[in-house]
Formats: structure tokens, sequence, C-alpha cells
């Protein structure tokens, strides 16, 4: 894994957490479902606020916090925020389930990994940055799931 750490006289991670925050809330939309009517509903977060949000303003950490109480909210999502210091987030007690979800979760990596190593697939043999990136989400949720059970 690459060191991504940033450092604070670079004056980046702002942006890089920014960034990171956009690609959260458009990930949590498209791939799980989560609009701002739901987040709104969930946390009590105005919606004009989630938007700005959405949009990069920086989201202060009691929004954060809301949003990681939201019901299925997904820790891979919010571990984003912590890339730059290569943290992930993780639920604080792991349960039997946590096991299955780790092995659901490694099955989902290996089945991308195939899938796109496919001849037919966009790239042919070879990973597209398409590809990868959705490899590479999939990966976080693993280490999210593999986190709670180790």
């Amino acid at each position: 894994m690459t060191d991504r750490r940033i450092s604070w006289s670079d004056g980046e991670i702002s942006q890089s957490v920014n960034a990171a925050q956009m690609r959260m809330f458009d990930l949590a939309y498209r791939k799980h479902g989560f609009s701002r009517k739901i987040l709104h509903l969930e946390t009590g977060i105005p919606l004009s606020t989630l938007k700005s949000w959405e949009e990069g303003t920086s989201m202060p950490i009691e929004g954060a916090v809301l949003i990681a109480g939201a019901k299925g909210f997904p820790n891979e999502l919010l571990s984003l925020l912590f890339e730059p210091a290569a943290k992930t987030v993780c639920d604080a007690e792991p349960d039997e389930a946590d096991i299955d979800d780790l092995a659901i979760s490694a099955l989902d990596v290996l089945q991308k990994y195939v899938r796109y190593r496919h001849p037919e697939s966009a790239g042919g043999v070879r990973l597209v940055p398409g590809e990868i990136e959705d490899i590479r989400h999939s990966a976080a949720g693993f280490c999210d799931r593999a986190s709670k059970v180790a």
C-alpha cells in the first residue's frame, strides 16, 4: 500500500479531505442509496447543509459523527475522510456476523478482480482506471470488515 500521508504545511489536507468528502457522498448515493433526503431523515441535518457538503464545503466533525450514526452507512465511506492519515473507521465491537461479512467482502473483491481481468472486459486482461477504483472501493470495505474481526 502506498503511503498517502500529507504534510500539514503542504496545505493539501483540506483539499484532500474535501475531495474525499465529495466522493463519500457520491458513492453513498450511487452505490448505497443514501440520498440527501435519506441522510436528512436519518440525521436531522438540513438538506441545504448536506448539499453544501456534497459540493465540497468542509464538513465539521459533528457532521461526520451524525452521518456515522445513520443506520447502515458504510464505514468504508467514512474512512475516505481519513485517508490522508492512513486510518479507517470501524465499529467498536465485533460480533459473529462480522466474520460472515468479511467472507462476503473477500468474495466481492475477488469477483470484481476476476470479472475485470476477463478478456471481454473494458480493458481486456488489463485493469483500467474505473475498474481499479471499483476494486479499491471493495478492498476498503474488506479492510473495514477485517479490522472488526482481527
